[in-house]
C-alpha cells in the first residue's frame, strides 16, 4: 500500500488593492517620487493583489503593465472624489501622494505632512481649505494614514486632534538615484558653472528660499535652482525671486540622470526650508557625495542625521560663510560628505515599501479604531 504525500498547500490569499494613481497625472516632487517608489514595488509584493486605478490624464510609465490599470473618463477632483470609489469596490484603496476620496472608508491614505495647517497663507484659500477638509475626514474614516517622518506623525496628530498612534511612519527612500549614469542639464547660455551651490525645491514662500538666494547673490556665488515655481492654482505667492542673473540659475523639469550630473559636481546643496514633512533633496545629495547645508527646523535634523551642517533659517545672511568654510575646508567637507553617506544608508525604497505593505495587511479591511 502507498503511504499518502504530503497534503497541498492551501492558496495563499492575497490582499486586494487599487492604488490611486492621480499622482501620474502631475509634476513630479517629493511627494509624487514617494508614491512612484512605494508603487512599482507594491506591484511586486508577493502579499499584495494589486491594482492601479488612473485619470484620464495619466502618464502610463514604464513600469507599469496595463493588465494592472483601471483607467477612469474622469481626471483632478472628480477622478478622486468620484471615480476612485467605485474602481476600488472590492479592494483596499491606497493613495500615496496626499488627497484621498472622502467617502472611502477601506482606505489607507498618506499625508506627508501639515503644512495646509501651519502655512496656510503658502496656499491659495480654495486649495487650502480644501486640504484641511480632506485631512480632517479621512483622518477619521480610512483604516489607517501613513506619513514620511516622526515630526509629521505628531505634528498631524496635534492639528488633527488625533491619537498619535493613528499614524504610521514610513519614511523616504535615499536610494532611487544611485544606479543613473549622470547627464549634464542645458541650462541655456553659458551653461552650468564649473562649481556652483545647488537649491532643490519649488519656490513657494514657505521654502525660505528668498532671503538666502539674494544672500548667495550678493556674496557672488554661483547658484543652480532646481525647481517649479509652483501653479498658481496651489500656491497664493510664490518667493519674490527674479529670473536668471549672473550668478543665480534657474533649472525645472530636469530628468533624473540630469539631477544626478549637478548632485555630484555642486560644492554643496543648500536647503534652508522653514517647514517639510521629511526633505528628500537632503537625503538625495548625501547619498550621490554631496555636502548639505540644511535648516535647523521642523524635522529637518532628524532627517539629515549628523551628515550636514546647521543654519538658523532666520539668518539667511550666514549662509555664504558657511558654504565658503566648506569649499575651503578639504577635510571637513569629506568628513560631513563621510556622515552624509552613512546617514542615506538609513532610507531604502525596499524597507518602507514593505511597512507599507505591512500596514495594508494589518488593516485587514476591517473597521476605523
Amino acid at each position: 500500500m502507498t503511504a499518502p504525500g504530503p497534503a497541498a498547500e492551501p492558496p495563499v490569499q492575497r490582499t486586494r488593492v487599487l492604488l490611486n494613481g492621480k499622482w501620474l497625472a502631475q509634476a513630479r516632487t517629493g511627494t509624487q517620487r514617494f508614491a512612484d517608489e512605494i508603487s512599482r514595488r507594491l506591484l511586486v509584493d508577493p502579499r499584495l493583489d494589486v491594482m492601479v486605478g488612473l485619470p484620464s490624464d495619466a502618464t502610463m510609465p514604464t513600469w507599469l503593465p496595463t493588465e494592472r490599470v483601471r483607467r477612469s473618463r474622469l481626471r483632478g477632483v472628480a477622478f478622486e472624489q468620484l471615480a476612485l470609489p467605485a474602481l476600488a469596490r472590492g479592494r483596499v484603496l491606497v493613495s500615496l501622494a496626499g488627497p484621498a476620496p472622502l467617502v472611502v472608508r477601506r482606505q489607507v491614505a498618506t499625508f506627508h505632512d501639515a503644512t495646509p495647517f501651519r502655512y496656510p497663507a503658502t496656499y491659495t484659500r480654495a486649495f487650502g481649505a480644501w486640504h484641511q477638509l480632506i485631512y480632517r475626514v479621512v483622518s477619521r474614516r480610512a483604516l489607517a494614514i501613513l506619513t514620511v517622518s516622526d515630526f509629521s506623525a505628531r505634528e498631524l496628530a496635534e492639528v488633527l486632534d488625533r491619537p498619535l498612534g493613528r499614524f504610521h511612519m514610513v519614511s523616504n527612500g535615499a536610494d532611487h538615484l544611485d544606479a543613473i549614469p549622470p547627464t549634464p542639464p542645458d541650462l541655456g547660455p553659458g551653461g552650468v558653472p564649473n562649481w556652483f551651490v545647488l537649491c532643490v525645491g519649488t519656490l513657494a514662500v514657505h521654502k525660505n528660499l528668498a532671503g538666502v538666494l539674494d544672500s548667495l547673490e550678493k556674496a557672488a556665488l554661483p547658484t543652480v535652482v532646481v525647481g517649479a515655481r509652483g501653479s498658481a492654482r496651489i500656491f497664493a505667492g510664490t518667493a519674490d525671486v527674479g529670473g536668471d542673473t549672473s550668478v543665480i540659475r534657474y533649472a525645472a523639469h530636469l530628468t533624473d540622470a540630469q539631477l544626478v550630473w549637478l548632485y555630484q559636481r555642486a560644492g554643496v546643496l543648500v536647503f534652508p526650508s522653514r517647514y517639510e514633512g521629511f526633505g528628500l533633496p537632503i537625503v538625495e545629495a548625501q547619498s550621490l557625495g554631496c555636502p548639505v547645508i540644511v535648516s535647523q527646523a521642523a524635522g529637518l535634523p532628524d532627517v539629515a542625521g549628523p551628515g550636514a551642517i546647521l543654519i538658523d533659517p532666520d539668518r539667511p545672511d550666514d549662509v555664504p560663510a558657511v558654504v565658503r568654510r566648506v569649499l575651503a575646508d578639504p577635510v571637513w567637507r569629506a568628513q560631513v560628505v563621510a556622515a552624509g553617506r552613512r546617514n542615506a544608508d538609513r532610507f531604502r525604497w525596499a524597507d518602507s515599501a514593505r511597512l507599507v505593505g505591512d500596514v495594508i495587511l494589518a488593516t485587514g479591511g476591517g473597521s476605523v479604531r
